[in-house]
This record gives C-alpha cells, sequence and structure tokens, in this order.
C-alpha cells in the first residue's frame, strides 16, 4: 500500500514538474438544499424538500497536463429552504435560507481526449454573511444562538467538465463533509448540512 501511494506521489510530481499553467475566470449558478437533523427543536423545524438557486464567480488556475491540480477562489451564494412549525401549532412557514461564502476547492483532475475532464477534491467555505430572516426564526425557539452558521466549513466536490467552442463548462455535486450549523446551539444533536450541484462556465485568460 505505502509503494502505490509512493507510486502515485511520484506520478503527480513528475507529471506537475512539466506542467502547463492555465489561469482563467468563470461563473455559474447553484442548485443546494439543506439537510436537517432538528434534535430537539423537531416540534419546531422540519426538513423542506425544495432547493434554493444561488450563483458563484472567481477565479481558477489549472497545473498540469494529463492530471491536474485546479484550485480556484469562487464568491457563492448557497442555501435552502427550512419549514418552521409555530410555537402552540398552525401552518408551517417556509423560510428561505441565504449564505454568503467564499470557497476556496481544490479538485485533482483527468483529462480524457483532451476535452472531458474529472475532478474532485475537497473545499473550504468561509462564510462572509447569513440571512438574518432565518436566525430570527431560530431565536424564537432557542435563545442560545448569535449566529446560524459556522464561519467555516469543509465539504467536496466532484464532476465532470467538458471544453466547447473555447469555453470550460462544468457540472459538479457538493456536500458538506460537517454540519453547517453554528456551534452556539445548545442542542448538540441539532445539526444542517448543503448539498446540491453546481453548473458554471469558464474561459482562460493566461
Amino acid at each position: 500500500m505505502k509503494k502505490a501511494i509512493l507510486i502515485l506521489a511520484a506520478i503527480c510530481i513528475s507529471n506537475l514538474s512539466m506542467a502547463q499553467f492555465t489561469l482563467g475566470i468563470k461563473g455559474g449558478i447553484n442548485f443546494s438544499n439543506m439537510v436537517t437533523d432538528a434534535g430537539s427543536f423537531s416540534q419546531n423545524i422540519k426538513e423542506s424538500k425544495e432547493t434554493k438557486t444561488g450563483y458563484s464567480f472567481g477565479v481558477y488556475s489549472r497545473i498540469g497536463k494529463k492530471l491536474y491540480l485546479q484550485p480556484e477562489v469562487l464568491f457563492a451564494t448557497k442555501g435552502g429552504k427550512v419549514d418552521f412549525v409555530p410555537i402552540g401549532g398552525g401552518s408551517p412557514v417556509t423560510v428561505d435560507i441565504k449564505t454568503n461564502n467564499i470557497d476556496i476547492p481544490v479538485l485533482i483532475g483527468y483529462k480524457l481526449f483532451n476535452r472531458i475532464r474529472i475532478n474532485a477534491g475537497p473545499v473550504a467555505s468561509i462564510k462572509i454573511s447569513e440571512d438574518q430572516k432565518f436566525l430570527d426564526e431560530l431565536k424564537k425557539v432557542t435563545n442560545d444562538v448569535d449566529a446560524a452558521f459556522e464561519k467555516a466549513t469543509f465539504g467536496y466536490q466532484a464532476g465532470v467538465g467538458i471544453k466547447l467552442l473555447g469555453f470550460e463548462i462544468d457540472l459538479r455535486n457538493e456536500g458538506s463533509l460537517s454540519s453547517i450549523s453554528s456551534d452556539k446551539f445548545s442542542d448538540p444533536k441539532f445539526s444542517q448540512r448543503l448539498n446540491g450541484w453546481q453548473l458554471t462556465i469558464g474561459h482562460k485568460i493566461l
């Protein structure tokens, strides 16, 4: 096993040492939904199956030929929807959730036929701001909260891309590896994760 890892590392280093470097810009849309484990809040907070549309834009670089490394820095809006059941009963109220983030994916990819790409890797999300409406609803069911979401979370991206008419088109699945909920909640069982898809189009500038 160790030999296999060393061989793979040597191949990656050899490939990158002779690598070509690409710099580009990209932008697109995000489709995301919130997966909620409400814990003791389950009488008041219900998971909604609806998705929310956001957007992302930023820069990417690609280092390598067939096998490549692709770090990116993107501004991204994400979110979902959660159903709140009023205390004392009543019809659920659907609340839109939105966060503004700086996403930093670092992907490893492989080119097929010089046009098709497959890639996957981790992504760090740094929260810039969050939707106040969602936080206001949370404060109705718990007083021990001053932020709805963590300042930074980690997830993954995996997908495929194609080069078409000089543009780089990518479709990726994205998910959270840990709860995005704030650690200020009094109930440790309460957790939320973001899942979704991202569709972007990019263009090489260098």
